[in-house]
């Protein structure tokens, strides 16, 4: 886990090391020619070139792919005080749903028992109380969704009507791993889209879609 983290963090300072490794051998290979400086751009351009292609195609191929998911999308919208949330992380991450996105109460699996369900609900006081139910009763459902593919991992976000099986809205988030440079660049090579940082109004349409269409 410490030597992923550092990894991430540090992994340029190789490409550095290798900089200066390749700059050392065309000065040996042509010392009366060529001083550092000269062998320290030839080194750049040979490695350069080609991890920069590289780059270039991943992150491409990363952007054709946000493009292909689309924009944010609310068909319809309803009123809601609480949600089914289906989703790995219903009892973790998911709990923002009641603190920070406005629904009373909200229904998912119960991990403890497989097939069985649980509502979560805030109490007078603001504390969150654990109900065990037979089945879930809300008519909205948010349901998250994770896919991997090669480089990059999609999470999408449905909000569909259980009576009417419509579904009302939806949105991804992509997030890209560095491609096959991942272990050259590191977090560094490191992309998402929509980006919190870039695009703080489309990240926050995809990242509040429930709250945007059912409250």
């Amino acid at each position: 886990m410490l030597f992923g983290v550092l990894w991430a963090a540090f992994a340029p300072l190789l490409l550095l090391a290798a900089l200066a490794g390749l700059a050392w051998v065309f000065r040996r290979l042509a010392p009366g020619r060529l001083g550092w400086r000269g062998a320290l751009l030839a080194a750049a351009i040979v490695l350069g070139a080609p991890l920069g292609w590289i780059w270039r195609q991943d992150a491409a191929a990363f952007q054709a792919l946000c493009r292909a998911e689309g924009a944010t999308i609310i068909r319809e919208k309803a009123q809601a005080d609480g949600i089914l949330l289906t989703s790995g992380t219903s009892n973790s991450f998911g709990m923002r749903y009641l603190h920070s996105e406005g629904f009373a109460w909200m229904e998912s699996n119960d991990i403890y028992k497989r097939g069985g369900f649980v509502r979560y609900a805030r109490n007078d006081k603001g504390e969150i109380t654990t109900t065990k139910i037979d089945a879930p009763t809300a008519r909205y459902e948010v349901r998250e969704v994770f896919e991997q593919k090669p480089n990059v991992g999609i999470s999408r976000t449905l909000v569909l009507d259980r009576q009417s099986g419509r579904e009302l809205a939806r949105g991804s988030s992509l997030s890209f791993d560095g491609g096959r440079l991942k272990w050259v660049f590191g977090a560094w090579g490191v992309g998402s889209c929509p980006s919190a940082r870039d695009d703080p109004a489309v990240f926050n349409a995809w990242y509040h879609l429930a709250k945007n269409t059912l409250r």
